[in-house]
C-alpha cells in the first residue's frame, strides 16, 4: 500500500511540474515585453510622485506630496491588466492568427509603452515652469489638480450650486426683440380642366 501512495505522489508531482513547465514555456517569450512595460509603469509612478512633491512645494497646504498606498494598488491593477493583455495577445497570435506575420504582443506592448511615455511627459510638464514644459502643456493635460487634497463631494456640491445659479440666470434673461420668423403655407396651383 505504501508503494502505491509513493507512486501516486510521484506521478502527481510529475504532472504538476509538467503543467508548470508548460505555463513557463508559454510565458517566457513574453517576459521581455512584460519587463519593459513594468519599468515604464514604475517610471510613470515615480514621475507622478515627483509631481505631487512639486505641487506641495508650489501650493503648500493643498497637497500632501506623499506616495499613497491607494496609488500603489492602482499600479498593481494596471500591471495585472497589462500582463493579461500581453498574454492574451500572444495566445490570439498563436491560436487564431497561426502562421500570420502579425505580431500582436509587440503591438500591445508598443501601445502600453506609448501610453506610459505620454503619461510620464504629462507628469514632468505639469506644475513645471521650464520652457520645454510650457510647450508640452499646450498639447498635454496638466495633472496638477489631481494632486490637490480636495474632498470630491465639496466639488460636486459646488458644481451643483453653480449649475443652479447658471440655470436661474438663464431663466431671468429677457427675451430678445428680434422678429420671429413665421411659417407660410405654400398654396398648390391646381389645373382645372
Amino acid at each position: 500500500m505504501d508503494e502505491f501512495f509513493r507512486i501516486l505522489c510521484d506521478r502527481t508531482l510529475q504532472l504538476l511540474f509538467a503543467c508548470w513547465g508548460a505555463v513557463c514555456a508559454l510565458l517566457v517569450p513574453m517576459f521581455p515585453f512584460a519587463i519593459i512595460c513594468t519599468l515604464l509603469i514604475l517610471a510613470d509612478c515615480y514621475t507622478a510622485w515627483e509631481l505631487s512633491r512639486r505641487v506641495k512645494k508650489k501650493y503648500p497646504g493643498h497637497a500632501s506630496g506623499k506616495f499613497k498606498s491607494q496609488e500603489m494598488g492602482r499600479v498593481f491593477i494596471t500591471l495585472i491588466k497589462v500582463f493579461a493583455a500581453i498574454v492574451l495577445a500572444s495566445l490570439v497570435e498563436k491560436i487564431i492568427f497561426e502562421g500570420a506575420t502579425i505580431r500582436l504582443p509587440n503591438i500591445v506592448a508598443g501601445a502600453v509603452c506609448f501610453w506610459q511615455v505620454w503619461s510620464i511627459l504629462e507628469n514632468e510638464s505639469s506644475c513645471n515652469d521650464a520652457k520645454w514644459a510650457k510647450i508640452l502643456q499646450k498639447i498635454m493635460i496638466d495633472k496638477t489638480e489631481r494632486h490637490f487634497d480636495i474632498d470630491l463631494s465639496d466639488l460636486k456640491d459646488m458644481s451643483g450650486e453653480l449649475d443652479e445659479k447658471i440655470a436661474a440666470e438663464h431663466k431671468e434673461q429677457p427675451k430678445s426683440n428680434a422678429p420671429k420668423k413665421t411659417k407660410t403655407k405654400k398654396v398648390k396651383n391646381e389645373n382645372l380642366n
